[in-house]
């Protein structure tokens, strides 16, 4: 039997409340100290836990023993009122659509648009089967309205099967309007680096390339000794391959632009190979989302690997991606869908991965 459970504000208590339970599934609501409203998805491998009206971001997640989020300064999410970073620690968030990335000084809009806090008035559980088995997944529309400009609904879901250590991530949305919608969709998944874990993907070497954007400002000789990393991988990416915190620099971050080989069904793969033989895994369809942004930092404050963040442009702001014809149209009265999975593999799993990789 497939359904939907509507959620409403007042099932939420600082006491876990369970909504829905069957079998190894287990769905629950509650909310943290700061207010901010959870929903956490369970299956006997593990779970992840949603901000159903804040960006439907998974704010935190752990499979098969495994918790890899981002270390950042936040425990729990924040009320934000401007942009994400007043609350920056999650495992996953949207970014887009009217723009996305960065902003430049030109730029006037807020650092990955919208999506990453918006606001949903519609938030549900699902809960079915299909061919892959039995689900339970969260859900909600997004609507994002301006006169004369703007009309159009963002639906993400994130569907945990009954013996998956991975979510599936699926964002569609629909011009509602009568002119075409300029957007830029990027997928924001944040894993935690670990010193001797192994970076396994399907670009190839000539195919990744760093950005040198060290901020102005930042202090030397951690600026320096950053540019000179970045000088370094752009002549050898495959030095990034071994995560080393000793010999590289990741101060206050990196940025790359992959592109992405695929395999005979359509899917390029990304893995963190940790040293216990367990991985962190993405898996996205290039034909989506044309560019893998790989975005790392390893501060004392922040340490993270966004090692593949499927994207339709590239990551610096609006304008820059206008000038590189980066904008994607959606026609009025039609819908896109971006497909993506993500979550831990095993270590029979994880050799199995490794070796499709390398031969890809």
């Amino acid at each position: 039997m497939n359904g939907k459970i509507f959620l409403d504000k007042a099932m939420f208590s600082r006491d876990e409340r369970v909504l829905f339970e069957s079998g190894s599934f287990k769905v629950s609501t509650f909310k943290y100290s700061t207010g901010i409203e959870a929903v956490t998805l369970r299956n006997g491998k593990g779970y992840i836990t949603m901000l159903p009206y804040m960006g439907q971001m998974i704010w935190d997640m752990e499979f098969l023993g495994h918790n890899m989020v981002m270390k950042s300064i936040y425990d729990e999410p924040e009320v934000c009122s401007y942009s994400y970073g007043e609350s920056y620690g999650c495992f996953m968030m949207h970014c887009g659509l009217t723009a996305m990335g960065n902003p430049t000084a030109e730029d006037t809009h807020i650092p990955h648009g919208e999506l990453p806090i918006a606001k949903y008035k519609e938030a549900y559980v699902i809960f079915g089967e299909d061919e892959k088995g039995k689900y339970i997944a969260l859900s909600g529309v997004y609507s994002h309205k301006r006169a004369f400009e703007l009309n159009y609904d963002f639906v993400p879901e994130c569907r945990l099967y009954e013996d998956a250590s991975t979510v599936e991530i699926t964002v569609n949305f629909t011009n509602n309007k009568d002119l075409p919608l300029e957007y830029f969709y990027l997928c924001h998944i944040n894993y935690r680096p670990v010193d001797g874990a192994k970076l396994i993907y399907t670009a190839k070497p000539e195919n990744v390339y760093a950005h040198m954007e060290v901020p102005e400002g930042y202090p030397e000789p951690d600026a320096q000794k950053t540019r000179d990393y970045i000088e370094k991988i752009n002549k050898d990416s495959t030095i990034m391959n071994t995560i080393d915190r000793a010999t590289q620099s990741y101060a206050p971050e990196i940025v790359f632009t992959c592109k992405y080989d695929a395999d005979n069904d359509g899917n390029a793969h990304t893995m963190q190979l940790l040293p216990d033989g367990y991985s962190c895994y993405v898996c996205h369809r290039p034909e989506e989302l044309p560019f893998g942004i790989r975005w790392i930092a390893r501060t004392k404050d922040e340490d993270s690997l966004g090692m593949v963040l499927p994207a339709t442009a590239e990551h610096k702001g609006y304008l820059y991606c206008k000038e590189r014809g980066y904008e994607k149209y959606l026609d009025s009265g039609k819908t896109v869908t971006y497909h993506m999975t993500t979550g831990i593999l095993s270590p029979a799993e994880s050799e199995q991965m490794k070796n499709k990789i390398e031969n890809i």
